[in-house]
Protein backbone atom coordinates (compact mmCIF):
# COMPACT_ATOMS: atom_id res chain seq x y z
CA UNK A 1 0.00 0.00 0.00
CA UNK A 2 1.37 3.47 -1.42
CA UNK A 3 0.91 6.41 1.03
CA UNK A 4 0.11 9.50 -0.81
CA UNK A 5 1.87 12.68 0.27
CA UNK A 6 0.18 15.73 0.43
CA UNK A 7 0.92 18.94 -2.26
CA UNK A 8 3.03 21.47 -0.67
CA UNK A 9 2.19 24.49 -1.90
CA UNK A 10 4.85 27.07 -1.81
CA UNK A 11 4.99 30.37 -2.54
CA UNK A 12 7.62 33.36 -2.83
CA UNK A 13 7.53 35.84 -0.57
CA UNK A 14 9.35 38.84 -1.79
CA UNK A 15 10.68 42.00 0.23
CA UNK A 16 10.31 44.88 -1.13
CA UNK A 17 12.57 47.48 0.21
CA UNK A 18 15.18 44.28 -0.56
CA UNK A 19 13.98 43.99 -4.14
CA UNK A 20 14.50 47.50 -4.94
CA UNK A 21 17.62 47.57 -3.63
CA UNK A 22 19.25 44.29 -5.79
CA UNK A 23 17.21 46.14 -8.92
CA UNK A 24 19.15 49.74 -7.72
CA UNK A 25 22.34 47.25 -7.84
CA UNK A 26 21.81 45.62 -11.05
CA UNK A 27 20.91 48.47 -12.87
CA UNK A 28 23.75 50.39 -11.39
CA UNK A 29 26.44 48.49 -12.39
CA UNK A 30 24.68 47.46 -15.72
CA UNK A 31 24.95 51.03 -16.26
CA UNK A 32 27.89 51.79 -15.38
CA UNK A 33 29.52 48.79 -17.25
CA UNK A 34 27.98 50.42 -20.30
CA UNK A 35 29.00 54.34 -19.84
CA UNK A 36 32.75 52.33 -18.85
CA UNK A 37 32.62 50.87 -22.22
CA UNK A 38 30.91 53.85 -24.31
CA UNK A 39 33.54 56.01 -22.99
CA UNK A 40 35.84 53.49 -23.87
CA UNK A 41 34.92 53.57 -27.84
CA UNK A 42 34.80 57.00 -27.53
CA UNK A 43 38.07 58.03 -25.95
CA UNK A 44 39.54 55.35 -28.64
CA UNK A 45 37.64 56.42 -31.21
CA UNK A 46 40.24 55.62 -34.60
CA UNK A 47 40.46 52.10 -33.26
CA UNK A 48 36.73 51.53 -32.82
CA UNK A 49 36.50 53.49 -36.76
CA UNK A 50 39.12 50.77 -37.88
CA UNK A 51 36.94 47.86 -36.88
CA UNK A 52 33.63 48.92 -37.80
CA UNK A 53 35.09 49.64 -41.02
CA UNK A 54 36.96 46.25 -40.83
CA UNK A 55 33.55 44.74 -40.20
CA UNK A 56 31.91 46.53 -43.32
CA UNK A 57 29.17 48.55 -42.34
CA UNK A 58 28.08 51.54 -44.57
CA UNK A 59 28.45 55.32 -43.08
CA UNK A 60 31.28 53.69 -40.86
CA UNK A 61 31.58 57.30 -38.84
CA UNK A 62 27.98 58.11 -38.57
CA UNK A 63 27.50 54.62 -37.37
CA UNK A 64 30.38 54.48 -34.85
CA UNK A 65 29.75 57.52 -33.49
CA UNK A 66 25.80 56.94 -33.25
CA UNK A 67 26.35 53.39 -31.44
CA UNK A 68 28.87 54.84 -29.07
CA UNK A 69 27.16 57.74 -28.10
CA UNK A 70 23.53 55.58 -27.48
CA UNK A 71 25.33 52.78 -25.39
CA UNK A 72 26.57 56.03 -23.51
CA UNK A 73 23.44 57.69 -23.25
CA UNK A 74 21.30 54.40 -22.60
CA UNK A 75 24.16 53.60 -19.90
CA UNK A 76 23.14 57.05 -18.31
CA UNK A 77 19.11 56.23 -18.72
CA UNK A 78 19.75 52.77 -16.77
CA UNK A 79 21.83 54.74 -13.90
CA UNK A 80 18.80 56.76 -13.44
CA UNK A 81 16.03 54.28 -14.22
CA UNK A 82 14.29 56.22 -16.54
CA UNK A 83 11.94 53.66 -18.91
CA UNK A 84 14.21 51.05 -17.82
CA UNK A 85 12.83 47.90 -19.20
CA UNK A 86 12.65 49.81 -22.88
CA UNK A 87 15.98 50.67 -22.26
CA UNK A 88 17.35 47.78 -20.34
CA UNK A 89 15.96 45.73 -24.06
CA UNK A 90 17.78 48.51 -26.30
CA UNK A 91 20.85 48.70 -23.62
CA UNK A 92 20.90 44.33 -24.40
CA UNK A 93 21.17 44.48 -28.13
CA UNK A 94 23.01 47.67 -28.52
CA UNK A 95 26.00 46.48 -26.35
CA UNK A 96 25.99 43.11 -28.16
CA UNK A 97 26.45 45.31 -31.58
CA UNK A 98 29.06 47.48 -29.83
CA UNK A 99 31.11 44.51 -28.38
CA UNK A 100 31.04 43.03 -31.85
CA UNK A 101 32.23 45.98 -33.11
CA UNK A 102 34.85 46.59 -30.45
CA UNK A 103 36.27 43.49 -30.41
CA UNK A 104 36.46 43.62 -34.62
CA UNK A 105 34.39 40.49 -34.95
CA UNK A 106 36.60 38.68 -33.06
CA UNK A 107 35.13 35.82 -31.04
CA UNK A 108 37.06 35.12 -28.25
CA UNK A 109 37.11 34.47 -24.78
CA UNK A 110 36.17 37.77 -23.42
CA UNK A 111 34.08 38.65 -25.67
CA UNK A 112 31.72 35.79 -25.30
CA UNK A 113 32.51 35.93 -21.43
CA UNK A 114 30.88 40.13 -21.72
CA UNK A 115 28.09 38.86 -23.94
CA UNK A 116 27.40 36.48 -21.44
CA UNK A 117 27.76 39.17 -18.63
CA UNK A 118 25.52 41.62 -20.65
CA UNK A 119 22.42 39.16 -20.80
CA UNK A 120 23.06 38.29 -17.36
CA UNK A 121 22.40 41.83 -15.75
CA UNK A 122 20.07 43.63 -18.52
CA UNK A 123 17.77 40.35 -18.55
CA UNK A 124 16.25 40.98 -14.78
CA UNK A 125 15.58 44.93 -15.99
CA UNK A 126 14.04 44.02 -19.29
CA UNK A 127 11.43 41.74 -17.02
CA UNK A 128 11.51 43.06 -13.54
CA UNK A 129 11.64 46.39 -14.06
CA UNK A 130 13.42 48.97 -11.87
CA UNK A 131 12.38 48.34 -8.15
CA UNK A 132 11.50 51.74 -6.22
CA UNK A 133 14.50 53.15 -6.28
CA UNK A 134 13.79 54.81 -10.00
CA UNK A 135 12.82 57.72 -11.64
CA UNK A 136 9.81 55.01 -13.29
CA UNK A 137 8.82 54.69 -9.77
CA UNK A 138 8.47 58.29 -8.99
CA UNK A 139 6.68 58.97 -11.96
CA UNK A 140 4.44 56.05 -11.52
CA UNK A 141 4.00 57.31 -7.89
CA UNK A 142 2.73 60.90 -9.16
CA UNK A 143 0.64 59.24 -12.61
CA UNK A 144 -1.38 57.34 -9.61
CA UNK A 145 -1.73 60.12 -7.56
CA UNK A 146 -3.13 62.37 -10.14
CA UNK A 147 -5.49 59.40 -11.47
CA UNK A 148 -6.86 58.86 -7.70
CA UNK A 149 -7.23 62.53 -6.03
CA UNK A 150 -10.48 62.27 -7.25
Amino acid sequence: MSKVTPEIKLHCNIDEKVFSKAMFLTRFFAGAAMVYLALGSLLYWREFLVNANALGFPFVVVLAFSLAAAELFLGLLLLLGWHTRLNAFLSLILGLVCSVVFFAGGINKVFVAMCFLQVAALSPLCLLGPGAISLDFKRSQKKARRFFRG
